[in-house]
């Protein structure tokens, strides 16, 4: 599983007021009329149960200078300090917005589909909000965070 490269996004939701999130990989569009998109979160993450409870979550793409976070969201010793030193908005839901990252897309869980160790949350987008353009995406490949630049370079 490894050498399939995917974007990296930060997976945010919240309860009783409270911000939760990680950093994830495994996210997709599912259909563009309406827009949908799915996100594969491990059962055992802390995220995980949140997600169902609250009913939504926002995905946000994040950009090649973006590494530092994607750690920070990936590491259960900085659980408390996530969301630190960034600037976060709400669009629809009360998800957290990850404001400079590529885009923000707030989305209501529409379905869950349990897959042994994993849940896939189909959500139906009801906000997106694209903050910057022409940025090249955090990718992640082979067990490390690199740019599509730095991929193709190394290919």
């Amino acid at each position: 599983m490894r050498r399939l490269a995917s974007g990296v996004s930060i997976i945010t939701t919240a309860e009783n007021g409270e911000r939760h999130g990680m950093a994830a990989t495994s996210v997709c569009s599912v259909s563009a009329d309406p827009p949908t998109l799915l996100v594969c979160v491990n059962r055992t993450a802390t995220t995980h149960a949140i997600i169902g409870r609250a009913g939504f979550f926002c995905v946000n793409l994040l950009a090649e200078t973006d590494d530092d976070l994607a750690r920070r969201f990936s590491s259960a010793t900085e659980r408390a300090t996530r969301f630190d030193g960034r600037e976060w908005t709400t669009l629809v839901t009360a998800a957290p917005a990850l404001i400079g990252s590529l885009a923000s897309f707030d989305c209501e869980v529409m379905q869950k589909i349990d897959v042994d160790s994993h849940t896939v949350f189909i959500g139906r987008v009801t906000a997106i909000e694209l903050w910057r353009e022409r940025i090249v995406p955090l990718v992640y490949l082979d067990g490390r965070f690199d740019t599509l630049r730095g991929a193709a370079e190394d290919a």
